[in-house]
């Protein structure tokens, strides 16, 4: 694929509000925390918005980029160590560095599960992908760019 055909990729991937509908013939992918009626995502931010549930995964994950080469991410989790959370933009930037970590293990089940959806897009089918937050600062739009990234090296 020519670099002229890259933003149609980008085009086959929506965020939206897990409520919003979702078009005809879009594939809906919640990748949201486990609700009450609804099963996690593998794509769950572990990193809580302040004032929601500090969970093990939470303390492990802010652990994890206190010890973060750059500055400004060990910062942001050393303050949400104190605050017990994150603010919302805060939370879905620094998810990055947390599907980044988790991307590192050839099998994960984050992986896994971006190189599926990549597929889908590099063949040609649509997503739209639904999390709570949207149309807030989302972590979806962080999971929209790892797909976009490996359905860019699939279609070359």
């Amino acid at each position: 694929m020519n670099e002229a055909n890259l933003p149609e990729l980008a085009q086959r991937i929506r965020v939206a509000h897990v409520r919003d509908a979702v078009p005809n013939g879009d594939h809906a992918v919640y990748v949201g925390r486990a609700m009450p009626g609804r099963e996690g995502s593998v794509f769950g931010n572990p990193l809580p918005v302040r004032g929601r549930t500090w969970t093990p995964a939470a303390q492990a994950w802010t652990a994890h980029l206190a010890t973060h080469a750059e500055l400004e991410v060990r910062e942001a989790a050393r303050a949400a160590l104190l605050a017990r959370g994150y603010a919302q933009g805060e939370a879905a930037t620094l998810y990055r560095h947390v599907l980044r970590a988790q991307c590192r293990e050839a099998h994960s089940p984050q992986r896994t599960a971006l190189l599926r959806l990549a597929r889908l897009v590099a063949a040609g089918e649509t997503l739209t992908l639904q999390c709570w937050c949207a149309p807030q600062p989302c972590h979806a739009a962080v999971i929209r760019d790892a797909i976009l990234g490996y359905a860019r090296r699939l279609s070359a």
